[in-house]
């Protein structure tokens, strides 16, 4: 993969999203079906609902979004739409009211599915982005013994780091009070003492960092689940908009793509584009995309059946699902691929 980097009016130039030149026409989908299964009509373009909480996991629909007048793109209009808890986008994403979600717990994505909502998975939303944030007076992870920990919940990628990081180092997680709570809540409850420390995507651990309420006391890329590398949220959509708009669903998918190759190589330009988009400054969402360098990585984003299937093989362990579900059906990695060979792009 060429790692050159890019200007973002190069960005804007290869990815289509730049306002001259832009095509409003329906390019051919208008023989397809509309959300509510009537035909498009001619000139139409089918509306893609996205669910996202205010997280550097959702950057990638978010900036497609903000780069083409406010997702007018060429074979649908892309609408963002934003939610505070997990909960709350669960619950619409299974009552049909949303078409997917620019950063879903794949967890949760899995409970959902066996409950039988059509789901399929189409692209990682990111590479790692969390971390364990602690309050200043803890200092390892023996520390956390008798403590409270947030996490966003039970059935989130964060709850098995969590237990898998505590488990490396010698301590049974029944020692530790892990409570559930949103992640726009955890900074504040750990500045008023309510909690000793939480674990969740960025940039609330960098926000933390910043505001000196608390510490890192480690980042999720350094906790090693067995056969998934860092595999917390994907760009997960109900099969019905995948079915009936494949055309445009390729054309998201490239695009997220795109941008997140651009974010790795143009991270301060991210930060300054995503910040006001989730409510943060430019630098806490700076800090939460390099500081350290690989903090979160927005490059490796194919779906991998494998590692889907690992993280669903470490819930059974766990007791947080009874059976398993076909994860053959669930990842849908055909637009991933027709993207990386289109761009020339390696799979890691």
């Amino acid at each position: 993969m060429n790692r050159k980097r890019i200007s973002r009016r190069e960005f804007l130039k290869i990815t289509g999203l730049s306002s001259m030149g832009l095509s409003l026409s329906a390019c051919g989908i208008g023989d397809q079906k509309n959300i509510n299964g009537t035909e498009l009509q001619k000139g139409e373009k089918p509306i893609i609902k996205i669910g996202h909480l205010p997280l550097t996991h959702a950057a990638l629909p978010l900036i497609v979004h903000a780069q083409s007048q406010g997702g007018k793109l060429e074979k649908s209009n892309l609408e963002m739409i934003r939610f505070s808890n997990w909960t709350e986008l669960a619950e619409s994403i299974q009552a049909g009211k949303i078409d997917g979600a620019g950063c879903f717990l794949n967890n949760l994505a899995y409970i959902i599915v066996a409950k039988g909502v059509p789901l399929q998975s189409v692209l990682m939303a990111v590479r790692a982005g969390s971390a364990l944030t602690v309050k200043k007076s803890i200092n390892s992870p023996a520390d956390l013994k008798g403590k409270t920990v947030a996490i966003p919940s039970r059935f989130s990628p964060h709850y098995i780091l969590l237990y898998q990081y505590l488990t490396d180092n010698g301590v049974n997680p029944s020692e530790v009070k892990m409570v559930e709570m949103g992640p726009p809540d955890m900074v504040q409850a750990l500045a008023a003492g309510a909690i000793d420390g939480f674990i969740v995507a960025e940039p609330f651990d960098a926000q933390a960092e910043a505001l000196d309420i608390g510490k890192i006391l480690t980042l999720s890329r350094d906790i090693i689940l067995p056969g998934s590398k860092n595999l917390e949220c994907g760009i997960t959509l109900r099969k019905e908009i995948i079915d009936n708009h494949p055309e445009a669903i390729q054309e998201l998918v490239d695009k997220m793509i795109q941008v997140g190759m651009w974010i790795d190589q143009n991270p301060q330009e991210a930060a300054d584009l995503l910040a006001p988009l989730i409510g943060q400054e430019p630098a806490v969402v700076l800090k939460a995309l390099v500081e350290p360098p690989g903090r979160s990585s927005f490059s490796d984003l194919y779906p991998r059946v494998d590692e889907y299937e690992a993280l669903q093989d470490y819930m059974l362990k766990l007791g947080l699902i009874e059976k398993k579900i076909d994860m053959n059906a669930f990842v849908e990695p055909r637009f991933a691929e027709a993207s990386y060979q289109k761009f020339g792009i390696q799979k890691q």
